[in-house]
């Protein structure tokens, strides 16, 4: 499907913007951004796959997409409907009734990737081999989005964390954040050693106005969004530790599902669009903490 067409980007003033996903973690942060750049919507978020009226009001004269919107939990119909069909229903919305000049920005994730045996950062000319249904269907949404024509950017972020991440949801930083500000035990799968890579969501807020925004030669195409660090869960919870009271710590060992270490490398992205992560790991943690300190945990 679809027409290969310049990425261009258009007098911000007069752009209209349309947000998928707004609701989410990573939408309630870059909408405030996006409202002082033009007239944003929102694709209000529904149960099952959104309708072809629904698309096509959110589509018509809308310049750039922001597709934010997917599931990383429930059951692998759930997760394959809101990413690889939810996503297809989009294309054609904006194939069929939305602007030719229409681009988009895409919220891909690391799990594209396989992270077994990965002892160095990975790039994107690793190929995607996802380890998981939710990075099979990142990755076929992905491919979705280059075979359409529209022109593109496709952000492959690792664990965003932050100021509104759902604990047992978003991020392990959360879920452990959470824990201490109730004065929970601190618990660990596995004996901490594994290694992720954090991204502190107003650094993600930034490479998605990068990537919208910012005019740059043979802009468009896939991008990992990461610190580039490999960050053990002892040191998160270490830093927890510094910054509150001390919490039990639990590690609950499972010999069958051994511990995976990863991160990407973002030199890619840093080089085209200028982008560096700025928020330091303590102070993201700092911050996360305070989020949590005095609010009702649901």
């Amino acid at each position: 499907m679809g027409r290969r067409r310049n990425f261009n980007t258009k007098n911000s003033e007069s752009m209209r913007i349309g947000v998928t996903g707004a609701s989410g973690f990573i939408g309630t942060h870059l909408l405030p951004a996006l409202k002082k750049r033009g007239t944003v919507v929102t694709l209000q978020r529904q149960k099952g796959l959104p309708g072809k009226q629904d698309l096509k009001r959110f589509v018509a004269d809308t310049d750039l997409f922001f597709h934010l919107g997917g599931v990383n939990r429930g059951t692998n119909e759930e997760i394959l409907n809101g990413n690889i069909i939810a996503t297809s229903r989009l294309l054609e919305a904006i194939l069929n009734d939305g602007k030719s000049s229409a681009r988009l920005v895409f919220a891909s994730s690391a799990q594209v990737y396989s992270w077994k045996n990965c002892k160095a950062p990975i790039c994107e000319t690793r190929k995607a081999y996802p380890d998981t249904v939710y990075g099979i269907s990142k990755q076929s949404a992905e491919n979705l989005i280059k075979v359409s024509g529209i022109p593109f950017v496709s952000l492959r972020m690792s664990n965003a964390y932050g100021p509104g991440c759902r604990p047992n949801y978003n991020s392990v930083v959360a879920t452990l954040c959470s824990r201490a500000m109730q004065g929970l035990p601190l618990v660990i799968n596995g004996d901490g050693q594994q290694c992720r890579d954090f991204v502190y969501i107003d650094d993600v807020v930034r490479a998605f106005l990068l990537a919208g925004f910012k005019s740059v030669a043979g802009s468009g195409g896939i991008f990992n969004v990461s610190s580039g660090r490999m960050v053990s869960l002892k040191k998160i919870v270490k830093q927890i530790g510094s910054l509150h009271k001390k919490n039990e710590v639990e590690f609950l060992t499972d010999k069958k599902n051994p511990e995976v270490s990863y991160c990407c490398d973002s030199s890619k992205f840093s080089s085209k669009y200028g982008w560096r992560p700025r928020v330091s790991l303590s102070k993201g943690i700092e911050q996360t903490l305070s989020y949590f300190c005095g609010r009702k945990i649901k």
